[in-house]
């Protein structure tokens, strides 16, 4: 049995799971002013998503969050709750799919998303938000 095999190994599981993650995240802005709308993973796989989740990102963002948001979002599992929950973390992150969800935000750093918020943004940006998995 391999390691990444055996059930009892969670953390080469959790490793095996988020291996669709980009190596990089470019900014809003440098996706629209460059273009080449692809990234890569970590399993070396290069990803193209469309024009359209970018031209609806730009619509919502002000000239400073274009600088400052990472695509593509990140949605992380968070082990933090007792319901089960997801997050966003990062002020921008957070401001934005905030905005896109139209909920209020508590803390400027982290949103806690529930399986309606999660299904919608999905439905919003199906190819710029990536979900990972943490311990």
């Amino acid at each position: 049995m391999h390691v990444e095999d055996d059930p009892r190994n969670i953390p080469a599981m959790i490793a095996d799971l988020n291996r669709n993650l980009p190596v990089r995240r470019r900014t809003l802005m440098d996706y629209l002013e460059r273009g080449e709308l692809t990234f890569t993973t970590r399993s070396g796989e290069i990803i193209p998503f469309s024009a359209g989740e970018l031209d609806a990102l730009a619509a919502i963002c002000s000239d400073q969050e274009k600088l400052t948001l990472r695509l593509p979002i990140f949605i992380a599992t968070d082990s933090s709750s007792e319901r089960g929950n997801w997050k966003v973390e990062g002020t921008t992150e957070v401001a934005v799919v905030a905005r896109l969800l139209r909920r209020a935000v508590h803390r400027p750093d982290y949103l806690p998303l529930y399986h309606p918020d999660l299904k919608t943004l999905r439905d919003l940006l199906p190819e710029l938000t990536f979900v990972l998995f943490s311990p």
